[in-house]
């Protein structure tokens, strides 16, 4: 995300806003359509288990995406004002020697960059700032580049992200090592649907809708596809004897059915087997992990859109403090693995072409580049009022879901 760079009165507050904007929504479609394949990671970190310490992730994922932007645009040989670590007031600041200023500001949940001509809530209207002329306007301003190299500064925070994520989880197969197939379960609680339904820790489920079951990710795919319906599982106990179960994922009350989202179970940790990979097989995996967890991402994305998932899926801040706090200790592995996939889905949310997001700077600067003229500045201007209302009709959204699932008012 590009911020904005203005000299009138309320340009911080707009930095702050669409930087709030930004993190808030990201992380709400994070949690809320991707939610699924971390919420088990989120529930089993004990040392994160607070919202200091989501915070501290956000803002180190934050952080990263920033700094694509800036490594493309000075590659690109645009003017960058300042790079923020942290939205708000600022409380350090140091100056290098190209005019960079690096900056620490009060509020940790994010970052900023701040280019040369931005001046509104798109990033998109030029002015021209007091001690620049318009000879430096036409070397350094972002928006007096070629649509490419917009396009290239645009995808740079995303790509940061999705590097970053291949980065960690190389690492992480390599040193730590990946799981092994386990379709082993942990019930967490005597009150949850599974314990109710008849399942216990150490069950395997071997078959779900008539699916095999080898992995937890397999089984988590079909209890999603069930909601509102009935899953069928075939469970192997651990006296080896093997039984048909039949759970209801939703609630009749008085011919109303809500679907029920939640089963209470989690991937049995207690007897995981690592297995490390080698250099060329650790590359692969972290290539495949990220590109199968983007594509899922988008894929859940759409489907909320489309109504094939309901938007009760959509969580707000309350939804994501939820899951941090109430965590339990599983140990460093588990958290580096949580911080790769909410990179992952950082950067491919990103690339959605939506106003706001860095997909739509992309969008623009591809029409803009295939057409061989610059969109008018009032169509661009409502293209990205457009895109904050959506944004803040999906925070509203979340809100709203948060409020009813807490009863918050009851």
């Amino acid at each position: 995300m590009v911020v904005v760079l203005s000299r009138r009165g309320f340009g911080q507050f707009i930095i702050s806003f669409k930087g709030y904007l930004f993190i808030v929504a990201d992380f709400m479609v994070c949690c809320s359509c991707f939610g699924r394949s971390i919420a088990w990671y989120l529930d089993h970190m004990g040392f994160v288990g607070s919202t200091a310490s989501l915070v501290i992730v956000i803002f180190v994922l934050i952080v990263v995406h920033e700094f694509g932007h800036l490594l493309v645009a000075r590659k690109n040989h645009v003017f960058v004002h300042a790079f923020s670590i942290g939205i708000g007031p600022v409380l350090w600041e140091r100056e290098d020697k190209r005019g960079l200023k690096w900056r620490i500001s009060l509020f940790p949940i994010g970052g900023y960059v701040k280019m040369l001509g931005d001046s509104d809530i798109s990033s998109v209207r030029e002015s021209i700032p007091d001690g620049f002329s318009e000879e430096d306007m036409d070397r350094m301003s972002m928006h007096r580049k070629k649509p490419w190299q917009r396009l290239l500064i645009a995808f740079g925070g995303p790509l940061a992200n999705l590097f970053f994520a291949i980065t960690v989880l190389f690492f992480f197969s390599v040193i730590n090592g990946v799981s092994e197939d386990n379709n082993k379960i942990s019930v967490q609680d005597e009150s949850s649907l599974a314990y109710i339904s008849g399942l216990r820790d150490g069950d395997a489920i071997v078959e779900a809708n008539g699916k095999v079951i080898k992995t937890f990710s397999n089984l988590r795919d079909q209890i999603i596809a069930s909601q509102g319906k009935v899953l069928g599982l075939k469970v192997k106990k651990s006296d080896g004897q093997c039984q048909d179960i039949e759970i209801k994922m939703y609630a009749d009350e008085d011919g109303k059915i809500t679907p029920i989202k939640i089963l209470g179970i989690s991937p049995d940790t207690k007897n995981v087997k690592y297995k490390r990979l080698q250099l060329i097989d650790g590359i692969v995996f972290a290539l495949t992990t990220t590109y199968r967890f983007s594509v899922d991402n988008i894929a859940s994305i759409f489907k909320i859109v489309t109504g094939e998932l309901s938007t009760k899926n959509v969580g707000g801040a309350l939804s994501i403090a939820k899951m941090a706090i109430s965590s339990a200790e599983s140990g460093i592995p588990n958290f580096i693995w949580m911080l790769a996939m909410l990179s992952i889905i950082l950067g491919s949310v990103n690339l959605l072409p939506i106003p706001v997001l860095d997909g739509g700077m992309i969008l623009i600067s591809a029409i803009e580049w295939l057409s061989g003229r610059p969109l008018p500045k009032k169509v661009i201007d409502i293209i990205f009022m457009i895109g904050l209302i959506l944004v803040a009709a999906l925070m509203l959204l979340g809100l709203w879901n948060d409020i009813s699932n807490f009863k918050i008012f009851k």
